[in-house]
């Protein structure tokens, strides 16, 4: 057997602990060496929230399905026209022959549900939802993890999402549209980061809308999560920026700057994108 350690930048959020060994992830880079490091659907290590370099590994696997990937990795497992990094994991496991207990099928099942937003994003596809069919009859519970990941929120999360929502408006001619979540917010309703998770996806659900945004910013850092219903490709504007990147209709990027400063750089770049 192996020793494994899985780390993750941020504490694993509420609606995914659930899972089996989620109470495992550690957020501390683990100190040592170790023979191998894989990372799972991040572009680039500027995504990780650590500097890669101060790892210690005699090799880096890179798996993941972003376009923008910038193949980082001793060993890269690069398939763009994956749905999900959970797919790609999913067909080697099959690929291997691997058996693996329902809880393997529980969390790949959560893996790709989450990656194409509930089934509603556009690389839902008949493969995707053969694979899930298939990983429903090795034990997936289709209907719990749902309710899990979409439909349970804690009432602080609710709270803080009201908030959001207050914030909300629209930009050049209503073809953008903004919330904005100061980090204050969070030691003032003691919420957790990740119970912001999903409100950007409400900004393109409004008519005539080319690009949303939800913005999360602290006094000196500004972080914008960019969707698109496929007029605009959010992922070439977050590329923009260094260390953004992501799909044509969800990407991400972080601006190393006061909120204002930010956002008028980055309302610069979507003015070109729109033309």
């Amino acid at each position: 057997g192996k020793k494994v350690t899985i780390c993750n930048h941020d504490p694993v959020p509420s609606k995914f602990t659930f899972l089996k060994n989620s109470d495992i992830v550690t957020t501390a880079t683990a100190d040592g060496s170790f023979d191998i490091l894989i990372i799972l659907d991040c572009s680039n290590p500027g995504r990780l929230g650590w500097d890669i370099n101060t790892i210690k590994t005699s090799g880096i696997i890179n798996i993941d399905h972003h376009r923008d990937n910038s193949r980082f990795g001793n060993f890269n497992i690069v398939q763009t026209n994956a749905a999900a990094t959970g797919e790609i994991i999913y067909d080697f496991f099959n690929q291997m022959k691997f058996e693996f207990p329902d809880f393997v099928a529980e969390s790949l099942y959560t893996a790709i549900l989450s990656d194409t937003g509930g089934f509603r994003f556009s690389n839902t596809n008949s493969r995707i939802l053969r694979a899930c069919a298939e990983l429903s009859d090795r034990g997936a519970d289709c209907a719990k993890i749902y309710e899990r990941v979409y439909s349970s929120h804690s009432q602080t999360a609710l709270l803080l999402q009201s908030r959001i929502w207050s914030t909300l408006h629209f930009l050049f001619n209503g073809k953008v549209c903004i919330m904005e979540m100061p980090g204050s917010l969070l030691d003032e309703i003691g919420a957790q980061y990740s119970d912001s998770e999903g409100m950007a996806d409400y900004t393109t659900t409004a008519v005539g809308v080319y690009v949303g945004m939800l913005i999360k910013h602290t006094e000196s850092e500004t972080h914008f999560s960019l969707r698109s219903r496929g007029l605009v490709d959010v992922g070439k504007i977050a590329q923009k920026v260094p260390g953004g990147g992501g799909h044509s209709n969800a990407a991400g990027c972080t601006i190393h700057k006061p909120f204002s400063t930010a956002l008028s750089e980055m309302l610069s770049i979507i003015e070109q994108e729109l033309g």
